[in-house]
C-alpha cells in the first residue's frame, strides 16, 4: 500500500513527469501518425460507400472518433480537479487547465462534421429540438466557460478550485449527451450496434476504420495534453533547479 501511495505522489511531480514523457513522447507519437494514416487513407480510399448515404458515410469515421473522445474531457478535468482539491497537486490542475481548450475544439469538431454530415443525410445543418445536438453545444459553452473563469479569477488557487466544481459538474451533461437519443425523441439516429457481419448496415469495413481512427484520436489528444502540459511546467517552474539546468542545456 505504501508503495502505491509513494507512486500516486510520484506520479503528481512535475519533474518525474516532464521526465517521463520526454520518453514516452517519440513513441506515442509515431503511433499516433501510424493510426491517422492508416485511418484517413482507409476512410478516404478503400471504405465502400454505404447503401443509404454513399460517400457521406466516410466523414462518420471521423466524427465518430471525435465525438466519443470529446466526452472524455469532463471526465478527466473533473478527476484532475479532485485530485486538485483534495491533494492539492499541481500537475492534476495543469492538466485540467490545458484540457479544456482542447476539449473544446474536440467538441467543435464534432459539432462541424456533424453537421456537415446531416447537411447531406437530414437535408439540414443544424435542428434546435434535437437533443443530441443541443446538448453537445451545452457542452462547447460550458468548456468555454471553464477557460473564462479560469483567465477571469486572478488568485490562481481560487481559480483550480472553481474549475473543478464546475468540471464535477459538467460531467452531468456528457451522460445528458450520450443518452439523449435513448431518453427523447430526436433527429439524431440512435447509437448503432457493432456488426461485424458481411453486408450488415455499418458492417465490418466501417467499424474497423473507425477503430483505427478512435484510437488515432486518443493518441493525438494524449500527445496534444502532454505537450501543454509539458509547457505549463516549464512556466510555472522556471525558477526551480531542474528547470534552469533544462534551458541552459537546450542553449
Amino acid at each position: 500500500m505504501a508503495g502505491r501511495w509513494q507512486w500516486f505522489h510520484r506520479l503528481g511531480s512535475p519533474k518525474w513527469f516532464y521526465e517521463k514523457t520526454t520518453r514516452w513522447l517519440p513513441w506515442l507519437v509515431g503511433a499516433m501518425a501510424l493510426f491517422l494514416t492508416v485511418g484517413i487513407v482507409w476512410a478516404l480510399l478503400f471504405l465502400p460507400p454505404d447503401y443509404q448515404q454513399g460517400h457521406t458515410s466516410r466523414i462518420l469515421v471521423v466524427h465518430v472518433a471525435v465525438a466519443g473522445t470529446s466526452l472524455s474531457f469532463f471526465p478527466l478535468m473533473a478527476v484532475a480537479g479532485t485530485v486538485t482539491l483534495v491533494w492539492r497537486m499541481k500537475l492534476a490542475d495543469m492538466v485540467a487547465r490545458n484540457a479544456a481548450p482542447l476539449g473544446a475544439w474536440f467538441t467543435f469538431l464534432t459539432l462541424a462534421t456533424g453537421s456537415i454530415w446531416g447537411s447531406v443525410s437530414w437535408g439540414t445543418w443544424w435542428e434546435w429540438t434535437d437533443s443530441r445536438l443541443v446538448s453537445m453545444l451545452f457542452q462547447f459553452f460550458l468548456l468555454l466557460g471553464v477557460i473564462s473563469l479560469r483567465s477571469a479569477i486572478e488568485n490562481a488557487e481560487t481559480a483550480a478550485r472553481a474549475c473543478a466544481l464546475l468540471s464535477i459538474v459538467g460531467c452531468i451533461n456528457v451522460v445528458i449527451i450520450k443518452y439523449s437519443v435513448d431518453w427523447w425523441n430526436t433527429l439524431h439516429q440512435p447509437s448503432s450496434p457493432i456488426s461485424m457481419e458481411v453486408g450488415s448496415p455499418n458492417g465490418p469495413e466501417f467499424w474497423v476504420a473507425t477503430a483505427v481512427m478512435i484510437v488515432a484520436v486518443y493518441l493525438f489528444l494524449a500527445v496534444s495534453l502532454i505537450l501543454t502540459t509539458r509547457n505549463e511546467i516549464i512556466q510555472r517552474e522556471n525558477k526551480a533547479q531542474w528547470v534552469r539546468e533544462l534551458v541552459a542545456q537546450a542553449r
